[in-house]
């Protein structure tokens, strides 16, 4: 006949051998599921920023003769198949951006934007092209010749040290000089107007 002693040890051992199992189950399965990428911490603060370009700082964008002005009617497409929305001045002038910014890492940073001269249904001739010049919280980049491209646009970038930015408020300026050789203004390309088009900001990307 089994005294309780022996009741006692056998209950205890099934019971750590029903713990060993749950433990195995756990381990197999915790195996079988996806393993996720680590992330490092500079892919974390790694900066990528976008733009809205009708956000301009109204009070400080000027332009001459006409502009800063936000133009983003449908009919822009429909009648002209201009397939975004731009923000816009004619001949020379500024637009500028008061952009906020927190911590980052990265020793360059690329600022693209889709632009095009403010030269509506002309051919491509180099004297309707424009000279832009971008200002990063007062540090000048060098120029580049943008082209019209009739309610299109196309890609610029800028590509800078990452020094040039700090945290908290900075300031981005597209700029065309009045006087410089080609002065035709600027159109800064953003929501989409055509189907199937995304929309366009400018961006900032530290590396």
């Amino acid at each position: 006949m089994e005294g309780p002693w022996t009741r006692a040890g056998a209950v205890a051992g099934l019971g750590a051998l029903l713990v060993g199992i749950a433990a195995l189950v756990v381990a197999v399965f915790a195996w079988m599921l996806p393993q996720q990428p680590a992330t490092s911490q500079a892919d974390d603060k790694r900066l990528d920023v976008k733009i809205t370009p009708s956000s301009y700082d109204v009070a400080a964008s000027r332009w001459q003769p006409d502009g800063p002005g936000y133009e983003s009617r449908k009919e822009l497409y429909e009648e002209m198949s201009v397939t975004h929305a731009h923000a816009y001045g004619n001949s020379s002038g500024r637009f500028v951006y008061k952009v906020p910014l927190g911590e980052f890492e990265g020793e360059q940073v690329e600022l693209t934007a889709r632009l095009s001269a403010d030269v509506q249904w002309q051919p491509d001739t180099e004297d309707r092209r424009t000279d832009v010049t971008v200002i990063v919280n007062g540090a000048r980049l060098p120029s580049q010749r943008v082209r019209p491209d009739n309610g299109s646009g196309a890609h610029y970038t800028w590509r800078f040290d990452a020094t040039a930015l700090r945290r908290g408020e900075n300031t981005i300026e597209f700029l065309v000089e009045q006087g410089t050789e080609f002065a035709n203004g600027l159109a800064i390309y953003g929501g989409a107007l055509a189907p199937g088009e995304a929309d366009e900001h400018i961006t900032l990307r530290s590396e």
